[in-house]
């Protein structure tokens, strides 16, 4: 029963797909409105096809590109950021620039400098704090987040303990920098373009400064400034 009433559906449908649309002729002043059958206009039945809606897709996150996306970004970063950033690589600088100056390894200016780069070390980690506390950030307060913040503090409290040895505590120093370069940029992309390229940029002024001063030790003699002074 049910396969007849669709047959007889079928063709029913196919008869009126045949007919002619009708049309209406214009009629003369006085008469009615005649109906007229077009031979080349048919009424068109058949069911709509069902378009396939795009599905908006989502955009893709870029691969990370630090030449081609976030570098020139640099330019559209806050004037505060640029100054007091570039201005801390400052005292990072002046270590091995008095040493290549004077000739002389002062190794209480290398320690000062192992824990200049330690503090700076500490605030990357809190920085990640301060990104992730926040309501609606984008990095949630979780044990990712909150342990890649508490790494970095403690690769510099390792460091300052390593006074007898500062190419140790150096070392340890350029890691953290590492790492906390490696969470900044690949681990948390939603950083803004201008703040990555501004933290590549002094991560790596600020390890080539490191790297100087342990060349230095390797290259003068080492002293402390106050036998300088004495001298």
């Amino acid at each position: 029963m049910f396969n007849f009433l669709r047959r007889r559906c079928l063709q029913t449908a196919l008869q009126v797909t045949r007919l002619p649309a009708p049309i209406l002729r214009p009629c003369r002043q006085g008469e009615a409105p005649v109906w007229a059958v077009s031979q080349h206009q048919g009424l068109h039945s058949s069911l709509p096809r069902l378009k396939k809606r795009k599905v908006s897709e989502e955009p893709q996150q870029r691969e990370l590109d630090l030449l081609r996306y976030d570098l020139p970004a640099l330019r559209e970063a806050p004037r505060p950021a640029l100054y007091l950033g570039f201005g801390g690589l400052l005292p990072l600088l002046s270590a091995p620039l008095l040493m290549a100056v004077t000739q002389v390894y002062y190794v209480d200016v290398a320690f000062g400098q192992v824990a200049y780069g330690a503090s700076i070390l500490s605030f990357w980690g809190g920085a990640r704090w301060g990104f992730a506390l926040p309501a609606g950030s984008p990095a949630p307060p979780d044990w990712l987040n909150l342990a890649h913040g508490t790494v970095p503090a403690l690769l510099a409290w390792l460091a300052l303990l390593c006074r007898d040895s500062l190419t140790e505590a150096a070392l340890l120093v350029i890691m953290g920098w590492g790492i906390a370069l490696h969470y900044d940029l690949a681990l948390l992309p939603t950083y803004p373009s201008w703040f990555k390229a501004l933290r590549a940029i002094l991560t790596l002024v600020a390890t080539f400064s490191l790297v100087a001063t342990l060349v230095s030790a390797n290259l003068y003699p080492a002293q402390t400034l106050v036998s300088a002074q004495k001298n």
